[in-house]
């Protein structure tokens, strides 16, 4: 795609038309919305480095909506911790592969 600093406003306001976008604002709003629509940030998980863990545990992040995963940590008795950003938390034995 062509750089899009380089594209007028209104040209910019109808390619967020035609994702769905929001057209409201001004140009470097509408750029940034685009940028993110067209290249989306990848999910990332938290290492918790400061975090004391009992010995034989750690924790993993499993993507919202994966059952699979989700089904192997539970009957593994698996303990859910927090739910965030897409992402929950649980903390397993170190033996377990996902």
């Amino acid at each position: 795609m062509e750089n899009l600093n380089d594209l007028s406003l209104p040209d910019i306001k109808n390619l967020c038309k035609k994702y769905g976008i929001s057209v409201v604002g001004d140009q470097k709003t509408l750029i940034k919305n685009l940028k993110y629509y067209l290249d989306p940030v990848e999910g990332t998980l938290n290492t918790h480095s400061g975090r004391k863990l009992p010995d034989g545990k750690k924790i993993i992040g499993i993507k919202d909506g994966n059952k699979e995963q989700t089904n192997l940590v539970l009957k593994n008795k698996g303990t859910f911790l927090y739910y965030s950003i897409g992402y929950k938390y649980y903390l397993i034995d170190k033996h377990l592969e996902l």
